[in-house]
């Protein structure tokens, strides 16, 4: 039975870390979805933000949120290597990159409950206590709330 893995992605450190762990623990018939949930600006806060104005600062949210995917696509292509270096095949391995829809915890959490996976791993970022209570924090929302599945959370 090949098992199917859940790697929550971002730019971060964190992700290339997640990803190292699991490189080492998995055998290489394992199917790993890199994933990243991209955040975007709403039609809808575009319309409500519509000003002359404001028009430079949306027009700035976007060019923000373009440089973003390209350092998600690029640490993407970077973590497909380290898999592939520790023998796991490239067929076995997947990139997804998708706009958020409803929050990104919460279409993280989506993706692995539609898509059958059987382990989710998300990276810890280095909240304190206070800010992890006051704020949350994707990996805290996605312990708390996945159900039927393994979450893996790497620090």
């Amino acid at each position: 039975m090949v098992k199917k893995i859940l790697i929550a992605m971002d730019e971060s450190d964190y992700a290339k870390k997640a990803v190292r762990y699991v490189a080492s623990a998995v055998r290489p018939t394992v199917h790993i979805t890199l994933f990243s949930v991209m955040p975007t600006i709403s039609a809808k806060l575009e319309r409500e933000l519509f000003h002359p104005l404001f028009a430079e600062k949306v027009e700035g949210l976007k060019g923000i949120t373009a440089e973003k995917k390209k350092l998600v696509e690029a640490m993407m292509e970077e973590c497909r290597t380290i898999l592939k270096d520790a023998e796991i095949h490239d067929k076995n391995i997947e990139v997804r990159i998708v706009n958020k829809k409803v929050g990104i915890a919460r279409d993280i959490i989506a993706e692995a409950e539609q898509g059958g996976y059987d382990t989710v791993v998300v990276g810890r970022r280095g909240l304190s206590a206070t800010a992890a209570f006051v704020l949350g924090s994707i990996s805290n929302k996605i312990v708390q709330n996945i159900k039927n599945c393994t979450v893996w959370v790497v620090e």
